[in-house]
């Protein structure tokens, strides 16, 4: 069986998308998951892409963050104001998914924080449906943020119809590597992979992650449980080094296919 092994644009983020694009076909990758940080201020990068992009090719844009008021209440106009360009990039890459995150808000206690993602999420889903496009949520597992382990996404979903999700093997490490036993695999739309150095969990930022097995998480306990609970991929490479987007975008994205293979095979 062939493994679905994307490309994350932000392990090569300083790289235009369509060139992303180009370096996954050519070293192969099923497709790429697209950014954002790049699309939503360069319309031409997204002609670019959407000229040459084949059908699902561009698994998911990444994505939309659902903003929670200090007082614990979904902020409506911004995160409507976020939606639309996100979704009409959505639409121009034929891309299936925008995945969502819920808030870094320090301070922010998670019982409030709950109904109010939970509010933004069928906000998401109400306003992606309309269009075709299906909202994948993803927990962050960063201290500050109230929605940061496996059992409190579950919860943030759970009788939400229609939501899909995201695994990141990062935020479950950073969570504390917990067992999935409350979280709903059978709704994971893909997992990302990817390694963290050898410090305090909960300390873990973004930037510091490395490729597949040149770190601490225990990605052979994550890829077995979820085979156990039926998950198969799609899967995709996603880091954040500023020190990979330096170097070869070409010799990172074939470094991080072998990584990721190693690891789902």
């Amino acid at each position: 069986m062939t493994i679905a092994i994307y490309l994350n644009g932000a392990t090569v983020m300083t790289t235009p998308t369509q060139r992303v694009l180009e370096i996954a076909r050519e070293t192969g990758y099923a497709g790429i998951e697209a950014r954002a940080e790049r699309l939503l201020k360069d319309a031409a990068e997204v002609h670019a892409t959407a000229g040459m992009v084949r059908p699902k090719e561009v698994l998911t844009l990444n994505g939309v963050a659902l903003t929670v008021r200090p007082d614990g209440r979904m902020d409506r106009q911004l995160i409507e104001a976020d939606l639309r360009p996100r979704l009409q990039i959505c639409q121009d890459l034929d891309s299936p998914y925008l995945l969502a995150i819920p808030p870094r808000a320090p301070g922010l206690e998670t019982r409030r924080a709950i109904p109010a993602t939970r509010d933004a999420l069928e906000l998401a889903r109400d306003r992606a449906d309309r269009v075709g496009i299906r909202i994948a949520f993803e927990f962050l597992g960063f201290a500050d943020c109230p929605i940061n382990t496996p059992a409190l996404a579950a919860e943030t979903v759970d009788g939400i119809e229609a939501i899909d999700l995201v695994l990141d093997s990062c935020h479950w490490h950073a969570s504390g590597s917990q067992p999935l036993d409350a979280y709903p695999v059978d709704r994971l739309a893909l997992v990302h992979l990817n390694d963290a150095p050898d410090k305090p969990p909960r300390q873990i930022e973004d930037e510091d992650r490395v490729l597949p097995g040149e770190g601490v998480i225990r990605l052979g306990a994550l890829r077995a449980e979820l085979k156990t609970r039926g998950f198969s991929g799609p899967w995709s490479l996603e880091t954040f080094n500023h020190g990979y987007w330096a170097d070869d975008p070409e010799s990172v994205a074939r470094r991080g296919l072998a990584a990721v293979t190693q690891i789902t095979s």
